[in-house]
């Protein structure tokens, strides 16, 4: 039998648990007659759900007659993708083969000739945009999983612009904290840096337990006893569920314990490690040998009060630690803690 659940990243789960806050929060902003932002972008760690829930949106503007999406790479020219993906979205393409709209720009994979063809990508959107926003038309583009290229930077330079021109262009992005950081670093962009973040929280555990008590058949305390191994989690609610169901099993033994952690770490964990600086991996050690007391934390090693501070917000930004107890931390992801002691085993 397939299994309801799914460990691609980015793909929709069948055994979808879904944000309705979030979900609702977005699109709330961008259905207002006078939105007061249009650009937001979701952020936290990997697996944690950022692609299912920009997915989800795109969807729900889909089903809107009023709204054109368009879904862009970035790591490509962002421009031109956008003028093609809205010349052949089957919405548009009638009225822009009216003769009150012609131009010509090789290179899109499209060319209409007409008494004035524009010469620039840049110009070919703003004539775009202005008739969409003349037939009460808007546009929705989504970027998954955004990071500081060349590509990025220039469209978020070009996006300033139309929105300063009042275009109707709304803007959702994706990424991991350190990359959108980075992004709004840059010296030209740093109006990102004033935009919404809705940074994906855990899952509730409890919808997590009902999720597992439906599809194993079991009690709700023997849920739960799975809920708690995902901490909210949401590739680990995938995972553990695969693992579980494809060995035909309901309870987390050695086996299916061994094979979490390594998933985790291959599919998750690794990558996250690797994008940490050694200032942040030497707090998570300190986590761990302190069990998370910060005073005990900062009094043992070379960390005052002020760059510990510093450290452990990024480090909660990035979805790694939870600092929600005052004096303690703790790790927000499930077997994280293990996987640091691991690391920390190879390093003496």
């Amino acid at each position: 039998m397939n299994s309801p659940f799914t460990i691609v990243f980015g793909e929709k789960p069948n055994n979808l648990i879904k944000r309705p806050n979030d979900f609702n929060n977005i699109t709330s902003i961008f259905d207002s007659g006078t939105p007061e932002t249009k650009i937001i972008t979701i952020t936290g760690p990997r697996g944690c759900g950022k692609t299912v829930l920009l997915t989800s949106i795109k969807n729900y503007y889909d089903e809107k007659d009023n709204w054109i999406t368009v879904d862009v790479n970035p790591n490509d020219d962002i421009l031109e993708q956008i003028a093609a993906k809205i010349y052949e979205s089957g919405k548009l393409k009638k009225l822009f083969l009216k003769a009150e709209f012609n131009f010509s720009f090789k290179g899109i994979g499209f060319s209409i000739q007409g008494q004035d063809p524009v010469s620039s990508i840049y110009t070919l959107l703003e004539k775009m945009f202005k008739y969409l926003k003349d037939k009460d038309k808007r546009i929705l583009i989504t970027i998954d999983d955004v990071s500081n290229t060349e590509f990025i930077k220039k469209f978020a330079s070009s996006y300033q612009s139309f929105i300063r021109e009042s275009y109707p262009i709304f803007l959702l992005m994706t990424g991991l904290y350190e990359n959108v950081e980075k992004i709004e670093k840059n010296k030209n962009l740093t109006f990102l840096a004033r935009t919404p973040k809705i940074y994906l929280d855990k899952l509730n555990l409890r919808a997590i337990t009902l999720s597992y008590m439906d599809v194993f058949n079991i009690s709700q305390d023997d849920a739960i006893k799975l809920a708690k191994q995902t901490n909210g989690y949401a590739y680990g609610f995938q995972l553990l569920g695969s693992i579980l169901y494809k060995n035909n099993k309901t309870k987390v033994d050695k086996d299916v314990l061994s094979k979490y952690d390594l998933s985790l770490e291959d599919n998750a964990y690794s990558l996250m490690w690797d994008e940490l600086s050694n200032v942040e991996k030497n707090l998570l050690f300190l986590l761990v040998k302190y069990n998370g007391q910060t005073k005990e934390m900062i009094n043992n090693s070379d960390f005052n009060n002020s760059s510990f501070q510093v450290y452990k917000k990024r480090l909660t930004k990035k979805g790694i630690v939870d600092d929600s107890l005052r004096g303690k931390l703790s790790f927000s992801l499930p077997r994280f803690k293990e996987f640091v002691e691991f690391q920390m085993k190879l390093e003496e």
